[in-house]
């Protein structure tokens, strides 16, 4: 077994890749229609490309969007939303808006979010050199019969997203990760190492493509144990997970009162016990939303792009891409 449990302070953001930049972003839009190759498909979809390209001063007129990068980015960021495929929901893409060739991540939101949810996040990643690709999925129905409609939603986003990843200067070639908050962290999981439903000879069918299983899995924030009165079994061999390729960095907020930590620290103990490569990380100060740069207030959650929390996060996300090989 290999777990290490790491008690985070508060760290500047490295790049994956060498460059230079500012800390005010100014937006850019324009719409496009983007045309995409898959296997044995073509399909056309209508996506919205904002560019956050860096300025020197930030505007703060009402009438202006303007976004101010939580830390110094080295790279401008283009975004392109309303992705989507032919089996897929709609896909958000976060990109360097420069030439080069980047790590790849596909990142799962958790019980009623969006993909949109993951927004700051996802800009700081591709700040630093890394392909952001977040799907919407159907989460409502994780607890229902419909239930294998979630994982058609991620999985098949998944094989779509490592299809044109290329397209927005992914590299299949580097490590690809996949990132999981809350709900998403269960489902990152099962996608990552339950090789005979998912991997490239496996049963899910749903979708076209034989597709590999991710280098990195950063489960963020999971209920493994419970969750809203409901507790589920945390059983690795029963769920047929047997992929032990990719590794494991499990992370936690000391301060989660919704999955609490101890569900992320047993959960870390017992995949070690399994075999799996499997690092735990407690982020000292994180709770439920900080993690992923927001604050809940009077039930609503609210961005925090300069979270020092999530800078934290996004900086353990960089150093488990840094460290896997492909």
């Amino acid at each position: 077994m290999r777990r290490v449990t790491v008690l985070v302070a508060a760290v500047g953001v490295l790049a994956v890749g060498c460059s230079s930049g500012t800390t005010d972003t100014t937006l850019v839009t324009t719409t496009s229609t983007v045309t995409t190759t898959i296997p044995a498909t073509t399909t056309t979809s209508q996506a919205t490309t904002t560019t956050l390209a860096p300025s020197t001063t930030a505007t703060a007129a009402a009438t202006t969007t303007v976004a101010s990068a939580p830390v110094e980015a080295k790279y401008p960021v283009v975004v392109t939303s309303g992705l989507s495929g032919e089996d897929t929901r709609e896909i958000t893409v976060w990109a360097p808006d420069t030439d080069g060739s980047w790590p790849v991540v596909y990142a799962l939101h958790g019980t009623g979010g969006n993909a949109q949810g993951l927004a700051e996040m996802a800009t700081v990643l591709a700040g630093q050199g890394v392909v952001v690709f977040a799907t919407d999925f159907r989460s409502e129905l994780i607890s229902t019969p419909q239930w294998k409609e979630v994982y058609r939603d991620t999985e098949c986003g998944y094989r779509y997203a490592r299809s044109v990843a290329a397209n927005y200067g992914g590299d299949l070639d580097q490590s690809v990760t996949i990132v999981g908050h809350s709900l998403g962290a269960t489902i990152a999981l099962a996608m990552g190492l339950n090789e005979s439903v998912f991997g490239p000879d496996g049963e899910f069918d749903a979708c076209p493509g034989e597709t590999p299983r991710p280098d990195v899995v950063v489960p963020l924030s999971g209920c493994h144990y419970e969750y809203e009165g409901r507790t589920f079994d945390f059983d690795p061999a029963g769920m047929d997970w047997t992929n032990s390729e990719p590794e494991l960095v499990l992370v936690v907020g000391t301060e989660d009162d919704v999955c609490d930590p101890w569900q992320s620290e047993d959960a870390a103990t017992v995949l070690g016990d399994e075999g799996f490569d499997t690092r735990l990380v407690e982020v000292e100060g994180g709770n439920h939303s900080n993690v992923v740069f927001y604050e809940v207030v009077d039930g609503e959650w609210l961005p925090v792009p300069d979270d020092p929390i999530g800078e934290e996060v996004v900086q353990i996300i960089l150093d488990a891409i840094q460290g896997a090989t492909p």
